[in-house]
C-alpha cells in the first residue's frame, strides 16, 4: 500500500456538510491500491471506562476516480453534530488506521490524538447556493452585439449591423430595448436566465472600462429600460445577471481624473496603486489590469473603495431586483471584501446569485461565504479536448470529469457556470471545424451533466468566428441563414432537461463501462429512485455497437429524442449508435 498518496483534510471539498445534520467525507486513495475502506466516528466527548465509545463503522464506497486516484465517499449523521474519526483502510496485503496523526496499525480506543476532528456542525456554515440555478438555463448576452430595438441611442459611429467583421473599436448599436424585444425568442428557445456583460457606463463597446457604475451606457438606454427589462424576464419567469467589474475602472472615471490632476493630494489617491515615485515625473505609473493602461486597478483593501463597491452591489439589487452578479476578473480581489460582499448582497436579497470570473481550481473562494459559483472553464476545455479538437480519449475524458468532480463539495458541483462558450472564446461552431453535429453533442453532455448551464448569444444559430474581437459578431436575426440542426436539437435538449429533474441536478451521476472494453463510446447514467436515464455518445467517426452492462429483461426503454419504445426479451441488449451521434434512453421496469 501506498501510503504517501492517501489524502484527507477534515474540510472543504473531503468534508462538507450536505444538510444541517449530515457530512460527506472522502479520502483519496491511489487508484486500485486499495479494497476497502471502512469510517471509524464517534462523540469526541462519549467515553466508557475510559475508552472512546465509537458508532457503529460505516463502509465507505470507491464513488469516483481519476488517472491516479480512487476517491471514496461516506455520509455520516454524527451524534450531537459533533464528531473525531479515523478511516480503516485495507487492501490484499496491508490494513492499517489513517488519521489526523498520520497511520497506524491498531485502533487505539484510549486516545484520540490520532483522529480527525469535525467540531460542530454549524446550519449558517452549510454551502447553500440559491435553490432556483439548479434549474435555470442562462444565456449569455453581449449588449452591443445582440439586438437593436432603439437607434435613437446608437453611437454616432455605428456601424451596418453585421455587415462587417467586429473589430476591437466597432460600434453595433445593440441596446436593452432590443434585448427586451426578443424575451419571446428566448423564451422559445428555453431559456431561463440571462446574463449581461456590463451595461454600465464606458467609452468601450465591450464596457469592461466602467467609467460610472450608477448609470446605463446611454447607447444601451437608462435606467427605465433596464427596469422594463427585468420586470418583462421576471414575467416570463427569467432571472437577470448583470456582470460589475470591481477589479479595475476606466481610464476616464472620476476618482481617477482627480487622483492624475491632484496627485497625492486628491482624497481618492490611496482607491488606487500609485507608485508614489514616478507619479509626478512625466506620466505616472499604477497597477493595472494585465498591462492595460485605461484599466486602473482598484485598491480593494481602502475602506472608502470596499464601501463604495458595496454601494453599487447593493444599490442595483434594491432598485431593480437583479438576480445574480457575475464578478470580472474575481481572482484579482482579496477574499475579505469578497466576503464582506457576499455578506451585504445575501442580507438585501437571500437568494441572489454570486459568480466569480476564475478559470481555475476556485475552491478557497466557493466555501460559502464569498461566491457562490464560479464560471466552469475546465469543464470547457475538458469538452473541447474530447468532442471538438479529438485529441483526449473517452477513458481520459472521464478521468477530466471526476478530477473537477474531486475538486468541490456536490453542492458547487450542481450550481457550476458551465459554458461551451463565451465573449472571450472562440465560437464554438469554429473550434469544431464547423461540424454541426460536434457541436450538438457538447450540448448533449451540458444539458445532462450537473451544473448550471449558459449558451453563448448566437451559438444556438451557429455563429462562427475566433478569438476577441471575431467572437463577438453581430447576432443574426434572419431565421432563413440560421443552423436548424444545432437550434432544433438544442432546445429539445433544454425542453428534456426541464421535463426530467434527474438531468438536471435531481438526479446521481454515474459512469457505465461498456461491455466492450474498447469501445470508444462514452455512456453515463442519471438517476433517481423513481427514473434511469442513460446517455450514449458516440464522439468517433465510426458506427459502434455497445452492450448495455446492465439486465435489461423485463425492462421498457423509451428513447427520450423520438419517443420510440421496446421492452426488453433478454438480459442485455445491444445498441448500435451511428457517427457522432446519441442516444437518450430512460429505463423503467416493467414488472406488475
Amino acid at each position: 500500500m501506498q501510503k504517501e498518496t492517501i489524502f484527507h483534510q477534515p474540510y472543504d471539498q473531503y468534508a462538507f456538510a450536505i444538510n444541517d445534520q449530515t457530512y460527506c467525507l472522502r479520502l483519496r486513495t491511489k487508484k486500485g491500491d486499495c479494497t476497502e475502506v471502512i469510517l471509524y466516528y464517534g462523540d469526541p466527548f462519549h467515553f466508557k471506562e475510559s475508552r472512546w465509545n465509537i458508532e457503529e463503522p460505516l463502509p465507505m464506497y470507491k464513488a469516483f476516480s481519476t488517472e491516479m486516484f480512487d476517491f471514496w465517499e461516506v455520509s455520516v449523521i454524527p451524534p450531537n453534530k459533533r464528531m473525531k474519526y479515523q478511516f480503516f483502510i485495507k487492501n490484499d496485503h496491508i490494513s492499517l488506521f489513517y488519521g489526523e496523526a498520520g497511520f497506524s496499525d491498531l485502533f487505539n480506543d484510549y486516545d484520540l490524538s490520532n483522529s480527525f476532528t469535525l467540531p460542530y456542525l454549524h446550519k449558517n456554515e452549510l454551502i447553500s447556493p440559491p435553490n432556483w440555478v439548479k434549474k435555470t438555463v442562462w444565456y449569455q448576452i453581449f449588449p452591443d452585439r445582440f439586438a437593436s430595438g432603439n437607434q435613437l441611442n446608437n453611437p454616432t459611429n455605428t456601424l451596418a449591423w453585421g455587415k462587417s467583421q467586429p473589430t476591437y473599436t466597432s460600434f453595433y448599436g445593440g441596446d436593452i430595448e432590443g434585448i427586451i424585444q426578443k424575451i419571446d425568442y428566448l423564451k422559445d428557445l428555453g431559456i431561463s436566465g440571462i446574463y449581461l456583460t456590463p451595461i454600465f457606463e464606458a467609452n468601450s463597446n465591450h464596457k469592461y472600462d466602467t467609467i460610472d457604475y450608477f448609470k446605463i451606457d446611454p447607447s444601451f438606454g437608462d435606467e427605465a429600460t433596464l427596469k422594463r427589462l427585468i420586470q418583462k424576464c421576471h414575467d416570463h419567469n427569467i432571472r437577470v445577471m448583470l456582470d460589475a467589474v470591481f477589479n479595475h475602472t476606466s481610464y476616464s472615471f472620476p476618482p481617477f481624473q482627480d487622483v492624475l490632476a491632484n496627485g497625492p493630494h486628491s482624497k481618492y489617491y490611496h482607491w488606487f496603486h500609485f507608485h508614489p515615485d514616478e507619479l509626478n515625473i512625466g506620466d505616472p505609473s499604477y497597477e493595472t489590469f494585465s498591462f492595460v493602461k485605461e484599466m486602473p486597478k482598484l485598491n480593494t483593501e481602502n475602506k472608502d473603495v470596499q464601501n463604495f463597491l458595496l454601494e453599487i452591489g447593493s444599490y442595483w439589487i434594491k432598485e431593480f431586483n437583479i438576480d445574480g452578479w457575475r464578478l470580472d476578473v474575481a481572482n484579482e480581489i482579496d477574499h475579505y471584501f469578497w466576503k464582506l460582499f457576499h455578506r451585504k448582497m445575501k442580507d438585501i436579497k437571500p437568494d441572489i446569485f454570486i459568480v466569480g470570473e476564475i478559470w481555475h481550481h476556485a475552491m478557497p473562494w466557493l466555501r460559502g461565504d464569498e461566491f457562490d459559483s464560479v464560471m466552469n472553464y475546465p469543464l470547457l476545455k475538458s469538452l473541447l479536448s474530447y468532442f471538438s479538437y479529438e485529441t483526449i480519449s473517452t477513458v481520459q475524458f472521464k478521468h477530466s470529469i471526476n478530477e473537477m468532480i474531486s475538486l468541490y463539495p456536490i453542492q458547487v458541483i450542481k450550481v457550476l457556470f458551465n459554458i461551451i462558450g463565451t465573449h472571450d472564446t472562440p465560437r464554438i461552431l469554429t473550434q469544431s471545424h464547423h461540424q454541426d453535429k460536434k457541436v450538438i453533442l457538447l450540448y448533449v453532455f451540458l444539458l445532462t451533466f450537473f451544473g448550471t448551464p449558459c449558451i453563448y448569444y448566437g451559438d444556438e444559430v451557429g455563429l462562427t468566428g475566433g478569438n476577441d474581437p471575431e467572437c463577438r459578431s453581430c447576432m443574426v436575426w434572419d431565421s432563413s441563414v440560421h443552423n436548424q440542426v444545432i437550434s432544433n436539437s438544442l432546445k429539445k435538449l433544454i425542453s428534456l432537461r426541464g421535463l426530467y429533474p434527474v438531468l438536471e441536478n435531481e438526479g446521481e451521476f454515474k459512469w457505465i463501462d461498456p461491455i466492450n472494453e474498447q469501445s470508444q463510446v462514452l455512456i453515463y447514467e442519471r438517476s433517481s429512485d423513481e427514473m434511469s436515464i442513460f446517455v450514449l455518445i458516440n464522439p468517433s467517426n465510426e458506427k459502434a455497437s455497445v452492450t448495455l452492462p446492465i439486465k435489461m429483461r423485463n425492462k421498457r426503454i423509451t428513447n427520450l429524442w423520438n419517443h420510440s419504445q421496446f421492452a426488453a426479451e433478454s438480459d442485455s441488449i445491444l445498441i448500435e449508435i451511428p457517427p457522432i451521434d446519441f442516444f437518450i434512453l430512460k429505463i423503467e421496469s416493467t414488472d406488475s
